[in-house]
């Protein structure tokens, strides 16, 4: 019995023993799996946030005419879906030239030649988690069509993570860089040198396109932000927003174009992307317009004047541009989607009035997020890190990821009952129900 015993407990004490090396072995392969992921991220280039849609997502630039008249936008559209982590060599940035940083610190009125090489420290080896022009989704239904406007001081790559996004869940989203004076830097090219005599013949203008890639005819012209004596001033930015408007309606004219079978779209920036891919492909009947701050007003503004665009996201939107007649001529439907740090009383009601003007006739909500400032929309959030992001005001107490989560929810739950997207998290009760971070309504007190 005791010899027994001896053996049980020999037994017991080998298999501890033996638990023992299989826990340290388990241990060492998990150690190592973390130190191999360590060594992924390492290598990985520092990004924005990746579309979490069921597309991955191409992008490319588009100018239409080399002077300050033509169309520039950034398009986001749905590829087939891969492992975007291995295609990060054909990742665009996020600041495609380093004049970019230069018009952000000249719109935030800083030294351009120290603050920019500070911001370009910060933000010039971001990259865009998206395929550069790559095939469009070959196959399947067409997609629908959003035009995106930035803010005062933007331009077409200041709201990237949430275009992305838009376009991984089946969208082409086209970025506008406004070339009204609003944004903080755009890009024209110059002809120098005059080699015709007839410069208005229109065979004369295709000539200059198709030189622009050959020669050394034409220099690139940058632009700063127009600063005004006056920020607020309404007869300016009143001004503005109609010039924005025209050039959102612009835009979504090239688009048809690049749907259509019978013209031909020339990118002065490229000869190597194949447009045409686009065509027959754009469902332009499903076409929707959003923007951020003063691209919230430019998107009423567009709403009033073009009725090809079927419903309006207004991302923290300033009001104060917009003449109050135009409410009356809008008739679509509208989400209004604001920060809580940002907005005041007046801007608020004025967002109100036009909600009650679509009674019973447009659907319109508006909805606050609660701890966010006005820069939750933008990538900034995303490009320092928390300690400087609060310092700068680029973000405020809810994690930069949840807010960009939430307000994406919104638009896109918005966006597919009025375009009959197959937008799988939407729901009613999200845009209807109060929440620990939702405010259906606004977090002011409008009465007093």
């Amino acid at each position: 019995m005791d010899n027994l015993q001896a053996t049980v407990e020999v037994i017991r004490s080998r298999i501890g023993h033996r638990i023992e090396q299989v826990g340290s072995r388990i241990d060492s392969i998990e150690q190592r799996l973390r130190d191999l992921k360590r060594e992924k991220l390492g290598r990985c280039r520092k990004h924005l946030p990746e579309g979490t849609g069921r597309y991955s997502v191409g992008c490319v630039d588009i100018m239409s005419d080399h002077t300050v008249n033509g169309t520039f936008t950034r398009v986001y559209y749905p590829i087939e879906k891969r492992d975007i982590y291995k295609c990060q060599m054909l990742w665009p940035l996020w600041l495609p030239r380093k004049q970019y940083a230069k018009g952000y610190v000249y719109f935030r009125r800083r030294n351009v030649k120290m603050f920019s090489k500070i911001f370009n420290w910060l933000g010039g080896d971001v990259y865009v988690p998206a395929v550069w022009q790559a095939t469009l989704l070959r196959g399947g239904a067409n997609f629908p069509v959003i035009i995106f406007s930035h803010g005062l001081g933007g331009n077409r790559t200041s709201n990237t993570t949430l275009c992305c996004e838009w376009a991984s869940h089946g969208n082409i989203v086209a970025a506008i860089e406004h070339r009204d004076g609003s944004a903080s830097m755009t890009m024209t090219f110059r002809q120098y040198c005059n080699h015709d005599n007839d410069m208005s013949s229109s065979n004369n203008m295709q000539h200059q396109k198709e030189r622009l890639h050959r020669d050394h005819s034409f220099t690139e012209e940058w632009l700063y932000y127009e600063r005004q004596e006056n920020e607020i001033d309404y007869e300016i930015r009143n001004k503005q927003v109609h010039m924005r408007a025209e050039e959102c309606i612009r835009l979504l004219n090239l688009l048809e174009s690049m749907n259509s079978s019978e013209e031909d779209v020339h990118n002065v920036l490229s000869h190597r992307f194949d447009i045409s891919q686009f065509r027959g492909r754009l469902d332009l009947s499903r076409a929707a317009i959003a923007g951020h701050s003063f691209g919230g007003s430019t998107t009423i503004a567009t709403l009033s004047k073009d009725k090809r665009f079927k419903v309006g996201v207004v991302l923290d939107g300033w009001m104060l541009p917009l003449e109050k007649p135009l409410y009356d001529e809008v008739t679509q439907p509208v989400l209004f989607v604001n920060m809580e740090t940002f907005q005041w009383k007046s801007n608020v009601k004025d967002m109100y009035t036009l909600i009650e003007k679509g009674l019973g006739q447009a659907d319109r909500k508006l909805l606050t997020i609660r701890g966010t400032c006005h820069q939750s929309v933008t990538d900034f959030q995303f490009v320092v890190n928390a300690a400087l992001g609060i310092f700068m005001g680029l973000r405020n107490k809810l994690d930069p990821f949840v807010a960009m989560d939430t307000i994406n929810a919104a638009s896109l739950g918005f966006l597919s009952k009025h375009l009959d997207l197959k937008y799988d998290e939407y729901t009613e009760k999200f845009l209807e129900e109060k929440n620990d971070v939702i405010i259906v309504g606004t977090n002011l007190n409008l009465c007093q």
